[in-house]
């Protein structure tokens, strides 16, 4: 049998990754990752031409890629058209292991990503990012894949319509200091960021660099000095505001639930599990000029296990509540805060103001509220 038969092109027939990715025809096709491991020493790239569509699909976990460089090289690098927001091209990744070591690099890069799907594939041990989507791209999803013991999880810059779904990811005993677990930069739009496990990655989860309009629910999140971070201006320097983020039904164990620093506005936080915070459920820092947040049906309390399961060293003799600071305009209702230790459960000011805080349950060791902001509407809220 040949290296191709028709569109289909075998690795190890082909004589490697490289080679198989050069021998695409004009039209696109598929490149199939056999059972075993397949060590590369250099990075493997391909640049697609428009209506060159690309599948490379492996067996599952057996299909091993194996990054053996140690000079902080990627392993798989797959561009779409430079410069296009709107090619015909279409480029899926299915059912591969991406392996990598401590000092490699990236494991996939994908630049101009369009109408592109990462399916089902496994990350190990990467330097670098699992996987990298830039400079721009559009109709993106990642779903489905495990990411364990990577520098960096998933970053993404200036991609709109970005799906992350069913991803699970989690630290290795004994393996390396992670970053964030999942990067959306200022000018993504439209991600949806959904239905997944991000595990003990201990410091953030998930990080909103100055980005905007985007639905994080029905994650768990646990094992993270910060469950989700927004950044009201990102680190390009860009003077940008943090906004418009629905952040539902998630399960947030971590030292900080949700932390929002600078001008951040427009976040609806809504029918979260607040889980062991010992820092706080939502912390605003440096909120002048920012907020006009709603923080509806939350729950907030101290987990049944205690601290006795965490892989992590951290205390949990704390519950911390919600920290307004100085942001203003925001709405607190209907929520559960349960065992606040020390207390407040609410607190807001000096600045800021104008609060609506009303119907909540608090019960704290110590203060219930402790709202020093002006004009706000402090009413009907059962305290103990």
């Amino acid at each position: 049998m040949g290296a191709a038969v028709g569109d289909w092109i075998d690795v190890r027939e082909a004589g490697g990754l490289q080679a198989a990715l050069d021998a695409l025809p004009k039209g696109g096709g598929t490149i199939h990752v056999p059972t075993g491991r397949h060590e590369i020493a250099r990075p493997v790239s391909k640049t697609l031409a428009e209506g060159q569509h690309l599948f490379i699909v492996g067996e599952g976990r057996g299909s091993v890629l194996a990054n053996t460089n140690t000079a902080g090289e990627p392993l798989l690098q797959i561009s779409g058209v430079a410069g296009s927001w709107w090619p015909d091209l279409r480029m899926t990744i299915r059912d591969i292991s991406f392996e990598g070591n401590h000092e490699s690099g990236d494991a996939l890069v994908m630049m101009f990503p369009n109408d592109a799907l990462i399916d089902t594939c496994f990350f190990l041990g990467h330097g670098g990012h699992a996987i990298r989507l830039i400079p721009h791209g559009t109709n993106v999803v990642v779903r489905d894949c495990w990411l364990r013991d990577c520098k960096h999880g998933i970053r993404a810059e200036n991609i709109h319509h970005l799906t992350l779904h069913g991803n699970q990811t989690r630290r290795l005993a004994g393996g390396q200091e992670q970053e964030e677990h999942v990067y959306l930069s200022w000018d993504c739009r439209e991600v949806r960021v959904v239905n997944n496990h991000f595990a003990y990655g201990k410091k953030s989860a998930i990080i909103l660099d100055g980005t905007a309009q985007h639905v994080i629910a029905n994650n768990t999140i646990e094992g993270f000095e910060t469950a989700i971070e927004a950044r009201g201006s990102c680190d390009q320097k860009v003077r940008d505001r943090c906004r418009d983020i629905a952040i539902a039904s998630n399960y947030l164990h971590a030292d900080i639930g949700i932390r929002l620093i600078g001008e951040c506005r427009g976040f609806a936080i809504t029918g979260n599990d607040f889980i062991n915070n010992t820092r706080a459920a939502v912390l605003i820092e440096g909120g002048a000029g920012a907020g006009k947040h709603a923080l509806t049906g939350n729950v907030v309390r101290k987990s049944v296990y205690g601290g006795a399961f965490f892989p992590l060293p951290r205390t949990v003799e704390g519950q911390g509540g919600f920290i307004l600071g100085d942001a203003e305009d925001c709405i607190v209702t209907g929520n559960l805060l349960e065992a606040i230790v020390p207390g407040p459960g609410i607190s807001a000011g000096p600045g800021g103001g104008r609060h609506i805080i009303a119907n909540n349950r608090i019960s704290a060791k110590a203060q219930a509220l402790d709202i020093r902001s002006p004009a706000c509407v402090v009413e009907h809220n059962l305290v103990a």
